[in-house]
This record gives C-alpha cells, structure tokens and sequence, in this order.
C-alpha cells in the first residue's frame, strides 16, 4: 500500500502490545518514556531487495498476479530468503513510523477513530438494509445471493448519497445565512444515518426523471430555525 500512494492506518485494538512486540519501552528519570526499536531496521537488506520488491508491486498493479498467488508463493519460500527478508523488514519499517506517528499525532488517532466509525455506521446500515422482510430475500442459489447482495449495497449507497445531498443543502443555506452554529452542528452529521429513511412498506418507482426537490425536503428544518 505504501508504494501505491496509500497509508494504511489501523486502530489496534492491543496497541500496548503491539508497541511491546517492536520497541523497548522505559522511563527515564524525569518522567519521560522512550522507545527503542527492539532489532533495528535492516536497512540494506531492504536496499538490496529493492528491485523485487517494486517487481512485485508492479506486477500486482499490472495485474499480472493475484495476491494470494503471491502470498502463497512467498509462504513458500525459506524464512532467510533474500526477498522474504526485504519485504519483512520494509514491512517493520512502515509499521513503525505509523505507530509513532499514531502516539505523537492526536489528529491522527481522531482520523483513525472517525473512519472505523464511519465504516462501522455502514456495516449497521447494510444490517438494517438485510433485515428487512426477516432476510427473506436472499435467493435460493449463488447467483441469487450475489444479486441480492449488490442490491443491498446499491441501497446502501443511494441512502448515503441520498443524504450526503440533503446535508450539503443545509450547509450550504447555513453559511449563506451566517448560521455558524447550525452550519458545525450540520458538518458533524453522518450522511451513513438511516433513521429518516423508511425501509419497510411499499414503494412504487416511477421513471419521471425528476430529481428530488432538496429545498422543499429541507423547509421544515429551515422553516424552524430559532
């Protein structure tokens, strides 16, 4: 990921221990901790590997391999084989800038934390999605449940776009009115919210190719501003 042009930026659950596998952990005298790698990072060993590493990386983007070809070709190969050993410890590398980017960064672990939210809100909404009509609607057959899935998804999304329209309209309004209090509480909504959205009942689709009215959706919030 990080030579794709992504970081990859989990929450641990364990973090003490995660920070205890890679580093030594002490106090000095005067109250401040400090950490040590517990074995430095190899840098040469990455140097001289550096070739197949981008090898594999390229061959990954081509899509000329898949990712479990490689992993199970790499699980093949001796612990002490030279690429092995170049991808370890470019591995323990990235890791432990994260990890100390993660104590030292309070913006950072609040990112961290806002995205497993987010992500956790989207699973919550695709649960509530699939218990409509008691999970009924799943199909009899592979092809069925893939269908249905998609579906699932395809809803989900068009609740959040749904709703992501509706927010900027409202922030949108605030600004201009000089609402700076609504405008932030506005910015701290989640467009993954479903509670204004009716899943059960009976819905008739009609192809009338008119996009929802957003400003008579929002009037009645509008309307009662204080």
């Amino acid at each position: 990921m990080d030579l794709c042009g992504y970081s990859f930026a989990p929450r641990y659950a364990q973090f003490t221990s995660v920070i205890n596998d890679l580093f030594n952990v002490t106090e000095s005298d005067d109250g401040n901790t400090h950490l040590a790698l517990k074995k430095p990072i190899k840098m040469n060993v990455i140097e001289e590997g550096w070739q197949d590493i981008q090898r594999i990386v390229l061959s990954l983007q081509e899509k000329r391999t898949t990712q479990a070809l490689l992993v199970r070709k790499l699980s093949g190969y001796p612990s002490r084989h030279p690429i092995l050993q170049a991808l370890t410890e470019y591995n323990r590398l990235i890791k432990a800038q994260y990890l100390l980017d993660y104590i030292d960064d309070a913006s950072l672990r609040q990112y961290v934390q806002r995205a497993l939210n987010r992500g956790e809100a989207w699973h919550f909404l695709r649960r509530a999605i699939a218990s409509v009509n008691r999970d009924q609607f799943r199909g009899k057959n592979e092809s069925e449940i893939v269908v249905w899935n998609e579906c699932a998804r395809l809803t989900a999304n068009a609740i959040i776009y749904f709703n992501s329209m509706i927010l900027s309209h409202l922030l949108l309004h605030f600004e201009e009115v000089g609402d700076e209090e609504k405008a932030a509480i506005t910015r701290q909504v989640s467009p993954v919210a479903w509670q204004n959205i009716n899943l059960s009942g009976t819905y008739q689709f009609a192809s009338n190719r008119k996009l929802p009215d957003l400003q008579e959706i929002t009037r009645p919030i509008v309307e009662n501003e204080v």
